[in-house]
């Protein structure tokens, strides 16, 4: 078979083998009880099971067994796989306790420090780095600090994201997608056949995510999600010259809310293990975005991260046009849901600082005191039969808004759990 069609094939057929297997898994779910339970800050009303990134795990690997054997008959580093099958079955146990019986954030860092550990003593660390204008830099000692955050940092950033339905696994295929065009230019044919057998099994995941059938990705999916993103992106840099900046740039949006994350807590002088749901996507919430919009803004905005830095690694300038346009369709919602916020006496300005994490002023006068994001989201579904029936009836009904009316009681997303810097969505205090 042609190099050319693997990356494709290998989608194709991670992407069926996942789309079979959710379902099993989302009855695995209910018959272990790992589920995400209606209630607190969670807006779904049935129990959902949260054993997507499990699914997702058995099926990345299937895939590549299968091609492998039957469909392009070329050997695999299956000895650095096994590493990588390894550190995922612990950090997969690690998440499914914490889905199913609730663990300490400082235990699950614990956890994790382990896993990242034995990668780096079985040699995945980063010994060089490639910077803009620098050069390739030999790291020397600080290997060992530089590859710790660096995992810590995509396994946290991953689980912290993981707020709506479809964000965290939409940000996993574009990085994945991302790091497989990166790898076919540089000539790196098993890494674009890792990434796209990634994005294949990630991208049917998402089909079940947002379908009537509902999956979560739970902390052991977003956590193996950020572990194996991680680990691909490292291993491509070990082959290809490829700039920092470049290889971070699908990871943007985690990134940046991991940042504000830290940066809010250690203002508020509260415990960076504390849970709270202020990250960027419960923020769009607040200001009247609705989950499926909020998503949609900050795919757009990673879509466009990726293809300025393809445009800058393959040296192909036009890429820059399809990149600024994501980043104006993501603008456009913006201003669009800042007009229907004018008429409560929000400026634009206010709501960028609040929205970007530099300024929480703002949720005192929308949400009545920090309203809980699950709250927001109860009334903008109790606002949608009233603007029906306004816009069949053809005049004016006065239509609630988020910051003038108290909600019904509610509960919170999957994601508004899913928030320790470091690490639990679970975590007690």
């Amino acid at each position: 078979m042609e190099r050319g069609i693997v990356p494709l094939v290998s989608f194709g057929v991670a992407f069926v083998m996942s789309w079979l297997v959710q379902p099993h898994f989302r009855n695995l779910g209910f018959l272990t009880e790992i589920v995400d339970h209606p209630g607190g800050r969670r807006p779904h009303r049935e129990p959902v099971p949260r054993t997507g990134g499990m699914a997702i795990f058995i099926s990345f690997f299937c895939a590549l067994y299968f091609l492998e054997h039957f469909v392009i008959r070329m050997p695999l580093p299956w000895p650095w796989l096994a590493i990588l099958i390894g550190a995922g079955l612990f950090i997969l146990a690690l998440g499914v306790g914490d889905d199913r019986f609730g663990i300490h954030a400082e235990k699950k860092l614990y956890g994790q420090l382990l896993v990242i550990l034995g990668l780096m003593l079985l040699g995945q660390r980063f010994d060089t780095v490639a910077l803009p204008f620098v050069g390739v830099v030999e790291l020397g000692g600080w290997s060992w600090p530089f590859s710790l955050f660096w995992y810590l940092g995509f396994i946290n950033s991953m689980n912290l994201i993981d707020g709506l339905d479809g964000l965290a696994s939409g940000i996993s295929v574009l990085a994945a997608l991302f790091l497989a065009v990166l790898a076919l230019t540089a000539g790196e044919a098993t890494s674009a056949l890792l990434a796209t057998t990634l994005a294949g099994s990630t991208m049917a995941f998402l089909y079940w995510n947002i379908s009537s059938r509902k999956i979560f990705l739970g902390d052991s999916g977003s956590m193996w999600m950020g572990l194996v993103l991680g680990t691909l992106m490292l291993n491509l840099s070990r082959n290809a010259a490829i700039t920092l900046p470049v290889l971070l740039a699908p990871m943007i949006v985690p990134i940046w809310d991991t940042a504000t994350t830290i940066l809010r807590r250690y203002r508020r002088r509260t415990s960076i293990f504390l849970a709270d749901d202020n990250h960027l996507h419960h923020r769009l919430v607040r200001l009247g975005f609705s989950p499926a919009r909020a998503v949609c803004t900050l795919l757009l905005v990673s879509a466009g991260a990726c293809l300025f830095a393809l445009s800058d690694a393959l040296n192909l300038a036009w890429l820059g046009l399809p990149a600024m346009a994501a980043w104006m369709a993501a603008a456009q919602l913006g201003a669009l849901q800042h007009l229907r916020n004018r008429r409560s006496g929000w400026d634009l300005f206010s709501e960028l600082l609040y929205a970007l994490g530099f300024d929480d002023r703002l949720v005192e006068r929308t949400v009545s005191g920090d309203r809980r994001v699950a709250e927001v989201i109860d009334l903008q579904a109790a606002r949608k039969p009233l603007a029906a029936v306004k816009k069949a009836a053809g005049h004016d009904l006065e239509v609630i808004s988020p910051a003038d009316e108290s909600p019904p009681e509610s509960g919170g997303s999957e994601g508004a759990e899913k928030d320790a810097v470091f690490p639990s969505s679970r975590d007690p205090y």
